[in-house]
């Protein structure tokens, strides 16, 4: 009986001392690991920095500058206007340009929520190629097309590129990208374009920038279907 009880016993001791062997391997926090999300999160901040950081801090000196031609009633250089083929640099200016304070603080919120999110799994150099292009390509397509319907209209701002890091964020998450791909091509096309509309519409008004918004829009959800910013 004794020697019965003494086996349980030794039994007992010997699950509770594999049971320990267990939880200590399956703790999370390691030296290594802990040094590896301390490296990993400093990563990202650097990211952010140099990346939406970069972007609003050239938005703030090229609007100043816009104010300020505006004050010298030259604002030509910071504003896209047709002929698209003459003054080049109204391309990348326009992008950072801004009319006042209020359209200024709009588009930096934006550029700040959804650029920080874009650039966790993107490098800093895919995020500033992707906000520059989408701004200039949306910035043309309002241009081309005021501009084929009447008068061909002038555009500053960088709504066209928030409008694309947001619709990029929208379309390229674990979620929407699980319903994308469980549909057809044509399915997910129609869908993309369905959220870009509706979220142009959400935006839109008689003094904004609409086409510009919509191409922008498109722009990121046609990135974000095919993940064209993860750096991996």
């Amino acid at each position: 009986m004794a020697s019965r009880v003494g086996r349980r016993i030794i039994g007992v001791l010997s699950e509770t001392s594999s049971m320990s062997v267990d939880l200590e391997i399956d703790q999370p926090s390691t030296p290594g690991q802990s040094e590896d999300s301390t490296r990993s999160g400093r990563g990202y901040i650097g990211r952010i920095l140099a990346g939406p950081g970069v972007s609003l801090v050239l938005m703030a000196v090229v609007s100043l500058a816009t104010w300020t031609g505006v004050q010298a009633n030259n604002v030509d250089p910071f504003v896209l206007q047709a002929p698209l083929t003459e003054d080049w640099w109204q391309l990348p200016l326009s992008v950072f340009s801004h009319s006042g304070m209020p359209h200024l603080t709009g588009n930096a919120t934006m550029i700040a929520l959804f650029g920080s999110i874009a650039v966790f799994s993107s490098s800093v150099i895919r995020y500033h190629t992707f906000f520059i292009i989408s701004g200039m390509i949306a910035g043309a397509a309002q241009v081309l097309v005021t501009g084929a319907i009447g008068d061909p209209g002038s555009v500053l701002g960088a709504s066209g590129a928030g409008m694309a890091l947001m619709m990029y964020v929208l379309i390229s998450n674990d979620i929407s990208s699980l319903l994308l791909n469980r549909v057809s091509r044509t399915a997910a096309a129609g869908l993309v374009v369905a959220a870009a509309v509706a979220i142009t519409l959400w935006s839109a008004a008689i003094q904004i920038a609409n086409v510009a918004h919509l191409a922008g829009a498109l722009i990121g959800g046609v990135a974000g279907y095919f993940h064209l910013l993860r750096s991996h």
